[in-house]
């Protein structure tokens, strides 16, 4: 009875302080579908430990004991995990995830700042443990598994029958144990505890696998069938790329390719980042543009940019790259037009392993703790990394000449936490931004992106002094909004309360050259229609189909995507659509739901079969 009592308050704590306890609604619907299956799991442990204890009493004491104290300090750690990643981590990451400890200092923040929760998961693991030990054993021992047996069945039931019946779209209980293998949304519809046992499971034994064959058939089929580009030739003929006006404009020129930590237009402004203003009246900029955040934030970012694919879920997508033939990667495709192609990063080269993974995406890749030393600042300078690496690609040759380059930039100044006690980088700058009228979180993620726009002022300068400033593009989008802002504090930044739950995933992308047409955008788009927008800039070889998001230039109706399959299109929110009764509306949500979760699908399928490189040969 005490795992079960124990089990039920942990989860209540981790809700109120990570989703919030609604009794009502669908809200309240998964909230008790939590709390009946965390007591089912509980329920079991606890008539298993009667049963053993009817023999060996002080061992079972002794394993419940444990437990107690075992899921205590998961609970508290998630708690921390939660405010820090916006997610939950998995056993996967688990497994992975030693690395999180370079981190050591916000951890150590975020342990002050949720104190209040983890000192009542400590209360009540004490209590426990004190119940436990003053209990006579045998007594205990009969009664627990009496109340285990005699609760078990009945939680199963409820829970079951709560989420196979009603409601199985997406967001639900019934999408999130069926159709997706997601954290965060598996936490919020069956508690922590079932969370991880389903997670274990899926990672044990994989989830909705197939035969090789059958899925890159499945995949065939989808591609070929589905428009991907107004215009695309779906019947499989050559042309399978659409052209437009703005097709090749780019074609011949350098390119510098910037995923920037946490960028997004409120870090623009005339007097503090002159440079990204400039860049972004003078260039082509995008006004109803969205960057979401996936479960394992940057990286996933980085392989949306860099891939084109939706993260799949419960794992380190780009890491699971690394193997995989990935041939309309931007690095990819410039080598294969003898363009030198190289990648740095200003914080650890082998964090999340990227090392492997970056020159899987066409890159020489190098950074801090590899051939570079940036400093021990946290975060890194990226000026500093645009001071010390523009030399290996702006140095002529013999003949004077500078070989045509692409390079990608992974940036690391504007990373959480915002203060200007741990961010090394708002401190440098936190002078400069004394005439902002912003509480601390806000501007110290100001003042962390003055050393971005430095960086980007001094990468202009060595490129004019190279004499290839007009030749070359420059491409800058974030990898994740700022989430370590809560939604006051965006809401400060912005002028005006955001509304829920999109308007905190707004941002921007930048695309600039010298003396170009200045444009502005304002289809609905996201960081995923980055990678097929450039290569059609650039007139580069690709097939449109392949790809999960689309030109931004092209006909295709505007689509973004969230990581719990929301979504925004040129029409609408889905939120908005789904609550109209027109018929007209209701049908359009099917439609929509039905071609993101393909989109879902079939990126996942393409990492696990590693589909692209059924494509050799043909």
């Amino acid at each position: 009875m005490i795992i079960f009592v124990l089990t039920v308050i942990f989860e209540i704590i981790l809700r109120a302080w990570t989703f919030g306890i609604a009794l009502g609604g669908f809200s309240g619907k998964c909230f008790l579908i939590a709390v009946l299956m965390s007591a089912f799991f509980a329920c079991i442990f606890d008539a298993l430990m009667g049963l053993l204890g009817q023999k060996h009493p002080k061992a079972a004491r002794r394993i419940t004991i444990g437990i107690a104290v075992f899921w205590m300090l998961i609970y508290s750690a998630q708690l921390v995990y939660y405010d820090i990643f916006r997610t939950f981590f998995s056993i996967y990451s688990m497994a992975n995830g030693g690395q999180v400890l370079e981190f050591i200092d916000i951890i150590i923040v975020t342990i002050f700042d949720k104190i209040v929760p983890i000192l009542l998961n400590f209360t009540a693991g004490a209590a426990a443990v004190y119940f436990i030990l003053k209990q006579n054993p045998r007594q205990w021992n009969k009664k627990m598994y009496r109340w285990g047996t005699a609760l078990v069945c009945f939680c199963l039931i409820a829970a079951a029958f709560l989420t196979e019946l009603g409601d199985t779209g997406m967001g639900t209980p019934y999408e999130y144990l069926h159709r997706t293998n997601e954290i965060k949304g598996c936490v919020k519809s069956f508690g922590l505890v079932t969370a991880s046992v389903i997670d274990t499971k899926r990672l044990a034994f994989g989830f909705n696998e197939m035969p090789k064959d059958k899925a890159v058939e499945a995949i065939n089929e989808y591609f070929g069938e589905r428009d991907m580009v107004t215009g695309a030739d779906a019947s499989g003929g050559d042309d399978n790329s659409q052209t437009n006006e703005m097709t090749g404009i780019f074609e011949g020129k350098n390119l510098i390719y910037i995923t920037a930590e946490s960028f997004t237009d409120l870090a623009i402004d005339e007097k503090h980042t002159p440079t990204l203003y400039k860049m972004s009246k003078e260039g082509i900029s995008f006004t109803n543009f969205y960057t979401p955040v996936w479960g394992v934030s940057t990286l996933d970012g980085e392989y949306v940019n860099c891939v084109g694919l939706i993260p799949k879920a419960g794992v380190w997508s780009m890491t699971e790259a690394a193997d995989s033939y990935l041939p309309f990667t931007l690095g990819n495709q410039f080598r294969k037009h003898g363009y030198v192609t190289k990648a740095y990063h200003n914080h650890n080269i082998n964090f999340y392993h990227r090392e492997k993974s970056h020159p899987n995406l066409g890159y020489d890749f190098d950074g801090q703790g590899g051939s570079y030393d940036f400093g021990n600042s946290w975060p890194e300078s990226d000026l500093e990394m645009i001071k010390q690496t523009t030399p290996d690609f702006l140095t002529a040759d013999r003949d004077g000449e500078i070989a045509p380059f692409h390079v990608y930039y992974l940036t690391v100044s504007g990373h959480l936490e915002y203060n200007f006690r741990l961010q090394d980088m708002a401190a440098k700058h936190e002078k400069d931004t004394e005439d902002l009228d912003l509480s601390e979180g806000p501007r110290a993620y100001k003042a962390a992106n003055m050393e971005l726009d430095l960086a980007m002022e001094l990468l202009v300068e060595r490129l004019d002094e190279a004499g290839v400033l007009e030749n070359t593009v420059i491409v800058i989008a974030g990898d994740h909004y700022p989430y370590a802002l809560s939604n006051k504090e965006i809401s400060e930044l912005r002028g005006h309360k955001i509304s829920e739950p999109y308007e905190k995933f707004k941002s921007t992308a930048i695309i600039w050259t010298p003396d170009m047409k200045p444009m502005t955008i304002e289809k609905t788009a996201s960081n995923l229609d980055l990678l097929p927008t450039v290569s059609n800039l650039f007139g580069l070889d690709y097939d449109s189909r392949l790809l999960m998001g689309s030109d931004i230039f092209s006909d295709r109706p505007g689509l973004v995507v969230f990581e719990d399959k929301d979504w925004i299109t040129d029409r609408g929110t889905r939120r908005e659509l789904a609550s109209s009764k027109a018929a007209s509306d209701i049908q359009y949500v099917k439609e929509i739901d039905n071609r993101v979760a393909d989109m879902f699908k079939y990126s996942a399928w393409i990492l696990d079969y590693d589909y692209y490189s059924s494509l050799k040969s043909s």
